[in-house]
């Protein structure tokens, strides 16, 4: 690893995981400035397929990523950053694997920071226009924040979906009255883990105030997930129509436990294939922020059950064929996530010139996976499956 102190920038190889590389970078007194709630990845891996924290002044960790050293299909080694390649950068932050292998990157990391992380305990309530618009009045008020909620309980006996009635909001500050100070470190509650729906505050370096280690990981059985990004200015609606279309599926016959919803806010980009890419929002004056709310939507099951998990994966389907195009939503990277060729260049609008980059740079598609195919519809890579069928 080289690290300049001066220019706050870190040049390290792929193989470093979250896990290894904060610790690393604190020796120096230096941090990211965001993060994702877990630090189980290695960090190529996840900021190549969008990982993303919360705060509407805060990118994706792609956003942090300066340089890379990429080797191309053919065994060709190229440099991409702010002068060399620079025309390849927006492309390569988010590659999905497909463009090459990286085996180096630059990151722009920060002076070693601390945040007050604060938890305060919200009332639910039914009218979901309500709760929604309340929700988006505490993101007018704080800068960086995420909500654990609404939660709902399945009641087997009406065979309907309970709203719990509370759910948590937390919110981070910086902060200088407690330096050196880590009792946020122990406390998972930044995944949602322990004993979180309570009032309290903490205080740590950004890292530890914001995500939380693999001791912390507390979810090590079957459920599912969707996470969509949509402008900040679609988010009550979308929020209430995501939720009412979910309560009228019919999900009786399944063994279900808990829907949770999280809720965050991530800062627009300008990297081709990233979920809050603003290039189909420039110019359109009903979305001027460039900052996209972000709905993550949890099922659990009481125990582990593929009949009931691939039932959560058919919904889970369900959501971008009706809301997609009407909400601009984009479905995170990975994250059971459905559509064709016609619907990722809505989302996308840089996607050919994406698709041209590949072809050039793995034209016998050895980078290439059947996801990427099915959804870009690269049909010169279809023969390495089923013969080409």
């Amino acid at each position: 690893m080289e690290i300049d102190t001066k220019s706050h920038t870190a040049k390290f190889g792929a193989g470093w995981d979250l896990i290894d590389l904060i610790p690393r970078l604190r020796n120096d007194s230096l941090s990211v400035a965001n993060l994702g709630t877990e630090r189980v990845q290695n960090f190529v891996g996840a900021f190549t397929t969008g990982t993303h924290g919360t705060g509407q002044n805060f990118g994706n960790l792609a956003t942090q990523v300066i340089g890379f050293r990429v080797v191309y299909a053919n065994g060709t080694i190229a440099v991409v950053n702010g002068t060399e390649n620079k025309d390849k950068l927006d492309a390569f932050r988010i590659s999905l694997g497909s463009l090459g292998i990286i085996t180096e990157v630059t990151i722009q990391a920060q002076p070693l920071t601390y945040l007050k992380r604060t938890t305060e305990v919200l009332n639910t309530t039914s009218n979901l226009t309500q709760m929604y618009t309340d929700i988006q009045k505490l993101y007018e008020k704080h800068d960086r924040m995420m909500v654990w909620g609404p939660h709902m309980t399945w009641n087997d006996t009406n065979s309907t979906w309970v709203i719990d009635p509370q759910m948590s909001v937390t919110y981070w500050e910086n902060t200088t009255t407690y330096p050196n100070v880590n009792n946020c470190s122990s406390n998972y509650c930044t995944n949602g883990c322990g004993q979180c729906l309570r009032n309290y505050s903490c205080y740590d370096e950004t890292s530890d105030a914001v995500s939380t280690p693999p001791a912390g990981v507390c979810n090590r059985f079957f459920y599912a997930e969707i996470e969509h990004f949509f402008p900040m200015e679609n988010f009550v609606s979308a929020a209430v129509n995501y939720t009412e279309f979910q309560l009228s599926q019919n999900m009786t016959g399944y063994n279900n436990l808990n829907m949770i919803y999280e809720l965050r806010f991530v800062k627009g980009d300008n990297t081709w294939m990233s979920p809050v890419n603003q290039y189909n929002i420039a110019g359109n004056t009903s979305n001027t922020s460039n900052i996209f709310a972000v709905m993550e939507i949890d099922w659990y099951m009481t125990y582990n059950n593929f009949d009931t998990l691939w039932y959560y994966q058919s919904l889970a389907e369900k959501f971008i064929p009706r809301f997609g195009r009407f909400y601009n939503a984009r479905p995170h990277w990975g994250k059971m996530s459905w559509f064709g060729y016609d619907f990722a260049k809505f989302i996308y609008p840089k996607l050919d010139e994406f698709l041209k980059l590949r072809n050039d740079s793995d034209p016998n598609c050895q980078f290439v996976n059947r996801f990427l195919v099915d959804h870009f519809n690269i049909t010169s890579c279809l023969g390495i499956w089923n013969g080409g069928k």
